[in-house]
């Protein structure tokens, strides 16, 4: 059974990594899928393995720094689709610093895509969901936001993001609380994902500690009880637990998927 069967999703960040394995996932799973990046020709291959595969979609450039881009996004994605069921907003980058080296530069760069480009993609995704009418749930919309374990606990050797993914939870609380009950709001925090994010956390940890090339990673994996580094089809299960009907009662919640790593 397709699941997401006739909603149309938009997922930003969506040219590779978890945002990539997430549209792949969302269109097998029988959605309409928006795919955006500030990477179009990236965003468009996503989307074009979608429809080699039966399914629908269509991509766009997007900045999400820039919230008129958002806004512009959202709009695409509506007069393409008619509407707009699921927002994930993937879209994130990191710089590794030591706290003290940490520049009001590196802590723009983070903050400005992972918290204040997040928050204002949610709202202009929830000003459509708002105003389109409801699905036969009840609902009008239903958001997922990409956090982090990095949001979870302070990270020295990257301050600036932990710092932004904290405000990514924060943030879906505080749009659960205000947009209940017509949309629902909900994160996803990975953990340590085998992307090209960790491999450039890996080569500016390492450069920094004069360590060897890969010694930041096999740090990182070595304590995860499941065994093994995550792949960024690991999240895609949740991602669609979280668009689809069986979350319809969850909201302000911001789940971890990341092999036992954060237990609570």
């Amino acid at each position: 059974m397709e699941t997401l069967q006739g909603s149309v999703a938009l997922v930003t960040g969506g040219a590779r990594g978890i945002g990539r394995a997430i549209a792949l996932r969302y269109g097998r799973e029988g959605a309409s899928v928006f795919v955006a990046d500030i990477d179009l020709a990236g965003a468009e291959a996503v989307a074009g393995e979608i429809r080699v595969a039966g399914g629908s979609a269509d991509a766009c450039l997007t900045d999400i720094g820039q919230p008129e881009e958002s806004a512009a996004m959202v709009a695409g994605a509506v007069a393409r689709f008619g509407r707009l069921d699921v927002m994930v907003n993937n879209a994130g980058v990191i710089r590794v610093r030591r706290l003290l080296e940490l520049t009001p530069e590196d802590w723009d760069y983070n903050n400005n895509v992972n918290a204040r480009g997040l928050f204002f993609a949610l709202q202009a995704g929830a000003r459509q969901m708002q105003a389109q009418p409801p699905r036969g749930s009840g609902l009008r919309g239903k958001i997922i936001n990409i956090a982090s374990i990095g949001g979870r606990i302070g990270r020295p050797m990257f301050a600036g993001y932990a710092a932004s993914k904290a405000a990514a939870i924060s943030i879906t609380q505080s749009a659960a609380a205000a947009l209940a009950p017509e949309i629902t709001v909900n994160a996803i925090c990975p953990g340590v994902v085998d992307t090209e994010m960790w491999r450039t956390i890996d080569r500016e940890w390492t450069a920094i500690d004069g360590r060897a090339p890969g010694a930041a990673w096999a740090d990182r994996i070595r304590g995860i009880p499941m065994g093994r580094p995550e792949t960024p089809e690991d999240l895609t299960g949740m991602a669609v637990f979280l668009a689809g009907p069986g979350s319809d009662y969850i909201t302000g919640q911001s789940f971890n998927v990341e092999g036992g790593l954060v237990m609570s």
